[in-house]
């Protein structure tokens, strides 16, 4: 259901509701309806606070963009990273070796 529906939906049940309503009883929903209505409503001076905030935020978004020389940098420096990785890896030879060594460290210090 798009807002839009809903809206009218509310609006229909709204009418029906004030319709069962006595006169002074359809004038306090009234009344209710207006002042909220009146409380929510975005005055001239918060409209424009929230227009340059969110002119603020797109500039911000903008300044923190990836240009493309950065990505490409970025995406390099990636790759190094990877490859280095991929070099200090342990093999399985180099592995076990090493897990040897440290079991007979271990077994020379209890003894």
């Amino acid at each position: 259901m798009t807002t839009k529906q809903a809206f009218k939906r509310v609006i229909k049940k709204l009418s029906a509701v004030r319709a069962t309503l006595r006169n002074d009883e359809r004038e306090a929903l009234d009344n209710i309806i207006i002042e909220e209505v009146v409380a929510h409503k975005l005055t001239n001076k918060a409209a424009g606070k929230a227009a340059g905030k969110a002119v603020n935020k797109a500039s911000e978004v903008e300044a923190h963009k990836m240009i493309n020389k950065s990505a490409g940098k970025a995406a390099g420096k990636a790759v190094n990273k990877a490859s280095e990785v991929e070099a200090h890896k342990m093999i399985n030879k180099s592995a076990g070796k090493a897990a040897g060594k440290a079991v007979n460290k271990a077994a020379a210090k209890a003894t």
